[in-house]
Formats: structure tokens, sequence, C-alpha cells
């Protein structure tokens, strides 16, 4: 008895020990699980869920927005803002002399609203339009969604929306990507909540031709072929035949809207530009083409994560079992506005995935569907995968601008410095000023009066004069014009080699 007491002991206290770390252990989930519990509850309360999202866009998108200089065609934007604040030209601006009739430019004017208010165009007024329309969009998701998911789902939604690759690439970008994927989106909800309660009237119809008028004074009127071609396949899908006159009604809307436009700034030779921005005036090569459209199909898919990994759990609605399966009505319009446009659009040539950006919304909701789905699935690691990527992709947006952007301020602050640097080259000795191309973005930093011209109009100048162009074009130059002296000032100043050349007699 006594060897077995002595022997049994540390196994005794080994057993108290395991007794003791579980009983830890299910504390722990314990806590952890009220907390969930405590959280979920908060968010049922009214508002939560939307003042949430609000928070979490304005920490992606707000800090250090003014440290990162014009991108892409930011600049262009928001000189077309200066000139309409300047001339009050809507509908032709010009920017440096250049007239501006590639496409309509709401996108322009709201930034010109904006400036009204917040005292001038610069980084903050030309870009707060597309961010605010990323926050609607997100909203809008989340309110559709949670009809018909849960609530999870529902924020899930929004957050995949908001933090997407595709829109992080533009979340705080002012170009008209993100304001038509909002425009567009609000047009299909606007037309579903007519037909989901019964009650599609033709209020309905022009509320949504209005939207897709202004998506179309936004960036012309192909993006309106994401709402026009889902509802038509609908409606044939359907059988809602007595439909078709409020269809043609709403989509002779932004079709009249860009044609009284082209009426008004129409100049002979314009159709080339429209032809060009359209991607309407040639095809590249067989093999080019298929290899970069296959590419950009794969980078479609990935740059709309963590969405698009729930995807293939979506209920197919056109299923004979559709009424007792669950499968939520809205998952039918969605699918149309997600996939009929897209097939058509990954073929076009010049395709480039932003052009799809109008199916994040749809695809995001979509993902909310599966979500609930995978709830008693065998599949439910998905959903954890999902959220895993989703908090990766938050956590990176929160890092970059909070962290890198303050870290690298002059990279992202290039275009800035160069326009600077240009403006002192210039201030030390005052001479008019041209350019040889749009290069806006480091030009918006310019404080003198700018005017572009081609090479040889830049050779008829009259010496003094400051010529921003690229280093390539100086030797040119000096070849039409050998009797000038001819200085490079300031060089290297941006990633396209501008240089600062003055120009004066020898």
């Amino acid at each position: 008895m006594l060897w077995y007491a002595v022997d049994g002991a540390p196994a005794l206290r080994q057993l108290g020990v395991k007794m003791t770390a579980g009983s830890i252990f299910a504390g722990f989930n314990r806590s952890i699980a009220d907390l969930a519990s405590g959280f979920e509850s908060y968010l049922r309360r009214p508002g939560a869920i939307p003042i949430l999202i609000v928070l979490v866009w304005a920490c992606a998108a707000l800090p250090n927005l003014s440290l990162r200089s014009f991108i892409y065609e930011e600049g262009t934007n928001a000189e077309i803002a200066r000139d309409i604040l300047t001339h009050g030209d809507f509908l032709q601006p010009h920017v440096y002399g250049v007239r501006w009739h590639e496409k309509p430019s709401l996108l322009s004017w709201l930034i010109a609203g904006f400036a009204l208010l917040t005292g001038g165009v610069n980084e903050w007024s030309a870009r707060l339009p597309t961010m605010l329309a990323v926050l609607l969009s997100a909203l809008m998701v989340q309110r559709v969604t949670r009809r018909y998911a849960s609530l999870t789902a529902s924020l899930f939604a929004a957050l995949a929306l908001i933090f997407c690759p595709l829109l992080l690439q533009k979340l705080t970008v002012a170009e008209p990507d993100t304001l038509i994927t909002a425009l567009s989106f609000a047009a299909l909800l606007l037309w579903w909540s007519g037909v989901a309660s019964g009650r599609l009237t033709i209020l309905h119809w022009i509320g949504c031709g209005l939207l897709l008028a202004a998506l179309a004074m936004a960036k012309g009127p192909q993006p309106a072929a994401f709402f026009g071609l889902a509802v038509a396949a609908y409606i044939l899908i359907e059988r809602r035949w007595r439909d078709l006159p409020g269809w043609l009604l709403c989509m002779l809307m932004p079709a009249a809207a860009i044609a009284a436009w082209g009426a008004i700034v129409y100049r002979p030779g314009d159709e080339a530009a429209w032809l060009s921005y359209a991607r309407l005036n040639g095809w590249p090569p067989l093999f080019s083409y298929i290899t970069r459209n296959v590419h950009d199909i794969g980078s479609l898919y990935l740059e709309l994560l963590p969405a698009t990994l729930l995807i293939p759990f979506v209920p197919w609605p056109w299923r004979r079992d559709q009424k007792t399966n669950g499968t939520p009505p809205v998952v039918a319009p969605m699918i149309l506005y997600a996939g009929v446009c897209t097939a058509i659009l990954v073929w076009w040539p010049g395709f480039n995935t932003r052009y799809a950006m109008p199916i994040a919304p749809s695809v995001a909701v979509l993902a909310a569907v599966a979500w609930d789905r995978l709830e008693r699935s065998r599949y439910l690691i998905m959903r954890r995968v999902a959220t895993t990527v989703l908090c990766l992709l938050m956590l990176y947006q929160f890092v970059f601008v909070t962290v890198a952007v303050p870290l690298f301020a002059d990279r992202f602050g290039e275009a800035r410095a160069a326009g600077r640097s240009m403006q002192q080259a210039i201030d030390t000795a005052p001479a008019p000023a041209y350019c040889l191309r749009l290069d806006t973005n480091p030009f918006f930093y310019l404080h003198v009066p700018l005017r572009c011209l081609d090479l040889n109009g830049m050779a008829a100048l009259t010496p003094p004069a400051w010529l921003l162009m690229p280093h390539s074009a100086v030797e040119e130059f000096k070849k039409l014009r050998p009797d000038l002296e001819v200085r490079i000032v300031k060089d290297g100043l941006t990633d396209q080699e501008l240089t600062a050349t003055r120009i004066d007699m020898k």
C-alpha cells in the first residue's frame, strides 16, 4: 500500500495539472464565446453595423491622404475641375489649352463642387467623391444582404467589397471607376426593390434611368451595359414581357444623355478619339489578345478576393426545387449582373480588370449568401479561409496608410516634389511655360500658366521660355531650333524623366 501511495502521487499530481489546464482552457473558450456573443448583440443594435462600416472605411482611407500626391489620371481630373471653376465650361473644359472631349466629366464636376466647400482643388476635394462612392457601395451591399442573409454575412460582404484588391487600388484615387460602381449598383437595387415587392412602376424605371444617365456622364455609356444586359436577361428568363417598355425607357435615358453631350461638343474629327476611348479602333495580334485576356480573367478572380473564394458555394437559382431549397430570390439578379456583361467584357480588345469593377458589389452579396449556406456544410473551413484573407487585406491597408505612406513620404509625394522643383526653376528666371504632353500629375503643383504645344509649336516660340518635356524630346527640339541656347535646368524629376528646359537666344 505504501508503495502504491508513493508511486501514485506523481500520477495524481499530473492528473491534477491536466485537470487545471483543461479548466483554464475551457474558461478561456467561454470568455471568447461570451465576448463574441456580446459583440454580436452590440452589432444588432440599430445603426451599429453602418457605423462600424463607416469607421473601418475611415481608418482605411483617410490617414495621411494629403501625403500622397496625384497618380494615374488624378491630375487630369483635378485640372479639369480647376478649369471649370475658372472658366465655367462644364461640357467642354480645357487642360493646358487642350480641348477635353474624350468623355463627359461628371467626376470633375463633383470635384469642383467639393472644392467650393473645402476652399480649393487639392488631394482632399479631388478624392472625396470617389472615396464616398466606395463607402456608399459598401452600405448598399450590407443593407441588401441583410434582407436575405445573417448579420455576420452582411458585415462580411461589406468589408469584402471595401478591401478586395480591385477596389483597394482605387480606394483613394480620383478616378471615376468607384463612382460608376456605386451608380450602377444603386440602379440595380432600385430596380430590384420594385421587383421584390411586386410593385415595379414607371417611377422605378425613371429613377434607374437617371442613375444610368449620371453614370454615362462619368465615363461614357459602356458601363450602363452591366445593368442593361443583366435586367434584360432577367426579363427573358422570367418572361416578364410587361417590363420591356420600362426597360427600353430606362436604357434610352443614358443614351440620350451621352448623345446630347456629344452633339453639343462635337467637332469634325472627334470620332477618332471616341472610337479610341471605346477600344474600337483596332484589334491586337490574335495570340497576344488571347494570352492577355486569359491572364486578365485570372487576375480578375484574384482581385475580387476574398468574396470569390465563396462563389463556388452560391446556390444555383434556376433549379426546379428553387422554392424549396431556400435559395434567396436576390441570387438570380446578382448572378446575371455579375456574369452577363462580364462574359462579354473579358473578351473585349483592350480589356482591363478595372473595367469590371461594377460587378464587385454583386459578387460580395453572392459571397454573403454562400457564407450562410456553409454554416452546416463540410466546407465550413472556406469561411475561415475567406475571413483570414479578409483580415490580411485589412491589415495590409491599415499598415499601408499609417506606416508605409509616412515612412516613404518622398516616394508617395514624387509628383508633388517634381512640380515644386520645376516651379523653383521657373521662379529663378520667370518666362512663359509650355508643355509637350499632359503630365498633369506633376504639372498640377505648378503655379504658373501652362500651355501644351507639339514640337513644331515649341519651335515657333520666341525665347525666352520654359519647355517642360521628356528628356528624349530635347534633342529633337535642338534639331528644329539650332539657333537657340537650350539648357536643361532640372532633369530626371519623375519616372517619366521630365525636364525643365530653358530656351534663350544665343
